[in-house]
């Protein structure tokens, strides 16, 4: 070996085995860790149709794997994964600009600012299905996560968003030159009551080049009522497809019963009532839903529950046999 090369492995052994480069590393660990975030969690169930033979299985309803952190403190990062059978998709992929602490920028690819129940994670809702108010391709389309740009801001008293996105959907460039304008503001007192309103309007391009393009919006009003171990939510929605309005809303309740137990930290009843009408210059074909069940928490701020819940689902005309019964565990993380 030259004189060069051990001079070179010297000086590379020292660096590594100093006490200095050692605090080097563990200084590294320490700001990848406090830049770095990982959250997921994984829903598993069983789910049976209570047809005159009952018809039944287990299945996988969702897997989610995020990351987000800062990188300085006015700058941050989120990027969500789904696993959809033996796929992966990409949910969320934005950067957060905040260089004050009540207002912010968010560009890239992310859930788009409409509803409230829309809004939250599948993980914390009150029931293993979210409402038609979360949106429904057959019943009530809503856009979940776009590709665009928004605005933020939050008060003591109130929280505003307003954004502009391509109107496609996740991982989807636009097919034309109109943007969706999508806003929502609600006004909230404490943790115990909030109400807020939602509005979005753009223009569709339909996959039929046969068709022309339409205008399309949608509103929406909300409300929640915390008090003590209560929760109450309630969402009414509206809108129009160019030429057909549509409707829907919901409303719920569940109480939590607290206890101090080694595997069981408390017990939810909940019970809900949502409807829809695709076309309300249409008669008999809206369709409502009446749920009741009882969710179990292993682990506080839902890290471990089981959800069991009877779905009703009742159709104005051409009743089926399609209620559901659904038991589905839940493990999330951190």
């Amino acid at each position: 070996m030259s004189r060069v090369k051990k001079t070179l492995v010297l000086l590379l052994a020292l660096c590594v085995f100093t006490p200095g480069w050692a605090q080097k590393k563990a200084q590294i660990k320490k700001a990848l860790a406090d830049n770095v975030n990982f959250a997921g969690y994984v829903q598993v169930r069983w789910e049976g149709t209570l047809a005159d033979e009952l018809s039944h299985s287990f299945g996988i309803r969702r897997a989610y794997l995020g990351a987000g952190g800062k990188v300085t403190d006015w700058l941050g990062y989120r990027v969500l994964l789904t696993f959809p059978g033996a796929s992966v998709s990409l949910y969320d992929a934005c950067i957060d600009i905040t260089p004050v602490k009540f207002a912010g920028l968010r560009v890239g690819q992310f859930l788009t600012p409409f509803g409230f129940e829309k809004q939250h994670s599948s993980s914390v809702i009150l029931f293993p299905e979210r409402t038609y108010a979360s949106g429904h391709p057959g019943y009530f389309p809503i856009m979940d996560r776009d590709i665009g740009a928004m605005l933020y801001g939050t008060g003591k008293f109130f929280d505003v968003k307003v954004g502009m996105f391509n109107g496609r959907g996740r991982n989807l460039a636009d097919d034309n030159n109109a943007k969706d304008l999508v806003g929502n503001l609600n006004f909230k007192f404490r943790d115990l009551f909030h109400v807020g309103g939602s509005y979005t309007m753009g223009t569709r391009t339909p996959d039929d080049t046969l068709l022309s393009e339409w205008d399309f919006n949608r509103w929406g009003a909300e409300m929640t009522l915390t008090p003590l171990d209560l929760w109450f939510a309630a969402e009414f929605m509206g809108g129009a497809d160019d030429e057909v309005s549509l409707m829907t809303y919901y409303a719920e309740a569940g109480w939590t019963f607290k206890l101090d137990t080694r595997c069981l930290c408390g017990i939810q009843p909940a019970v809900r009532y949502e409807s829809v009408d695709p076309d309300t210059d249409t008669d008999d074909d809206s369709e409502s839903i009446l749920t009741g069940g009882i969710n179990l928490h292993f682990l506080p701020k839902h890290k471990a529950k089981l959800a069991l819940c009877y779905r009703m689902i009742m159709e104005e005309t051409a009743s089926v046999d399609n209620d559901q019964a659904i038991a589905q565990l839940q493990v999330k993380f951190p």
